[in-house]
């Protein structure tokens, strides 16, 4: 009974192990966007004449302007997203999943790699889509 027990504890230790491996492996990517903001949301990476992008732990915060207009000297990196509205204290409150539209639009170019998606309503993303 006592090897059933060892050996029991020894796959849980080893699955433990590899779950703890694999979690997080994928940085997450943290959006702060102004308060209220609607509007196209642009990313450029590798612009050697840009800032890096902060980092806390496991994560990479993009702090995005009023112009929605971001430029960094980071690479991008596959990983999940979360976009927050932040208002002049600071104070992060999720965009909801309704409001985000086209969130996994990448583009490269000689001049980088470009990450762009749209924080509004439907019919705003409709309306945009129509003005390109």
């Amino acid at each position: 009974m006592k090897k059933y027990v060892a050996a029991a504890l020894t796959f849980l230790v080893i699955c433990a192990v590899f779950l703890i491996a694999t979690i997080n492996k994928n940085p997450l990517h943290i959006y702060q966007v102004p308060e209220n903001f609607t509007g196209q949301v642009e990313v450029t990476f590798e612009q050697s004449d840009s800032p890096p992008l902060q980092k806390e732990r496991n994560a990479y915060i993009y702090i995005i302007p009023q112009s929605g207009e971001l430029k960094t000297s980071s690479t991008l990196k596959s990983g999940p997203v979360e976009v927050y509205y932040i208002d002049n204290q600071g104070t992060r409150k999720k965009v909801s999943h309704e409001q985000l539209h086209n969130v996994a639009s990448t583009h490269s170019s000689d001049r980088g790699t470009t990450s762009t998606f749209f924080i509004g309503s439907k019919e705003q993303y409709e309306n945009y889509l129509k003005q390109q």
